[in-house]
């Protein structure tokens, strides 16, 4: 037994700043020597962003896009001459991955890729997007991700050659609520806004939907 309790001393004095604690330092044994499952809720030393993470979900989208003039190529199937278009609102869904790491207790950074799909009234509006997040967590629960990143867009209406696509900026902003299941996993009810921009094509999403987070101990805990 003393083996055991030095080493998870060790733990306890030797986490760098940022990391979580040790499930064995977060779970205690009570009385009768079971772990107390519920401990790591009230422990001020658990951190809830102890390291690495990867996050996941989806939802809903409403969609808005606009296609500025263009003259003719002399391939009317692809990009042919037309006026200004405008498309939406359409109703679709998004799917989207997040991974990073916390620096602070109170600050994430990483990468979010998320696919976007709306479609309605014989119009039809997709986009790509790869961000940068910082995010941002100023109160328990309450997270705000700021994003910057590329994005590229499409979008068709009732004839072939009222299309349009391009980039390369994308601006995003999200609020989330994080509710922590266990020591380790999250789930957040997230909202974003995104704003694409680009030579031939502009478009606003607007996201509601759930992401799934799991975070990672770091190496010492």
């Amino acid at each position: 037994m003393r083996p055991f309790l030095t080493f998870a001393l060790f733990l306890a004095v030797s986490l760098p700043l940022g990391a979580g604690a040790d499930d064995s330092a977060a779970k205690p044994a009570d009385k009768t020597g079971k772990e107390s499952a519920s401990h790591w809720r009230d422990d001020p030393s658990v951190l809830r962003h102890p390291g690495s993470y990867i996050g996941g979900g989806g939802g809903v989208v409403r969609s808005y896009a606009w296609l500025p003039a263009k003259k003719g190529t002399g391939n009317v199937s692809f990009a042919g001459e037309h006026d200004a278009l405008a498309f939406g609102p359409l109703w679709g869904w998004q799917a989207f991955v997040r991974v990073g790491d916390a620096f602070m207790e109170w600050l994430a950074i990483g990468f979010q890729i998320d696919i976007t799909s709306a479609s309605g009234n014989k119009q039809t509006i997709a986009a790509f997007d790869l961000m940068l997040d910082v995010s941002f967590f100023p109160w328990e629960g309450l997270g705000i991700r700021p994003s910057v990143g590329l994005g590229f867009g499409y979008a068709q209406g009732e004839q072939s050659w009222q299309f349009g696509g391009g980039g390369p900026a994308t601006l995003s902003l999200a609020v989330l609520y994080e509710i922590r299941m266990t020591r380790f996993f999250v789930i957040a009810p997230v909202v974003q806004a995104y704003w694409i921009t680009g030579q031939e094509y502009d478009a606003v999403v607007i996201f509601a939907g759930i992401e799934l987070i799991k975070w990672f101990a770091t190496a010492t805990g």
